[in-house]
């Protein structure tokens, strides 16, 4: 073999090194992003001592707030696991913003391997509560409907994470 082709080959060698370097660091860093965006907490509004606070408006029809209902108005939920069979009848309480995921911060923490880190989240709207993902790579399905937008969660819902299978009372 010539010596021109032994220098192509290490230059595909080097540059297939560096692609896999450059992968790794990018998985990383999305990783370190999506931790970061979770645990920062989100600034408290300023309220000046001489202005009273406004009066909300009232949302137009059909609208939804995942905001708008105070927690301790809210009757807190249950999420039971019904599938598959090993887990079946572990509960977790819904009380406020619960986030489910692998993630050891997470509320609702599921060892699966389908699951995100920060994978899906219930949080109080209107008197209800609402469930929305957050971006998982397998997606969160609802009644057998995948979730592409919040949608408000009534008791008997059925929630599927990855092999896991929840049940909202």
């Amino acid at each position: 073999m010539s010596d021109q082709l032994f220098i192509v080959l290490r230059v595909c060698l080097l540059a297939l090194v560096y692609l896999v370097f450059l992968r790794v660091l990018r998985a990383v860093w999305v990783e370190l992003r999506a931790e970061g965006a979770r645990q920062a907490p989100a600034p408290a509004p300023r309220r000046s001592k001489r202005a009273a606070a406004p009066a909300p408006v009232p949302a137009p029809v059909g609208a939804t707030s995942i905001a708008s209902a105070p927690t301790a108005l809210l009757a807190a939920g249950r999420l039971s696991i019904v599938a598959p069979a090993g887990l079946a009848g572990q509960t977790f309480a819904v009380e406020g913003e619960t986030t489910i995921g692998r993630g050891a911060g997470c509320a609702v923490s599921i060892d699966d391997a389908h699951v995100s880190k920060l994978h899906a989240r219930i949080s109080p709207a209107d008197g209800g509560w609402m469930i929305e993902d957050l971006g998982s790579t397998n997606g969160t399905v609802l009644d057998g409907s995948p979730l592409r937008a919040p949608v408000r969660l009534v008791p008997g819902s059925r929630i599927s994470i990855g092999e896991i299978v929840l049940e909202f009372t």
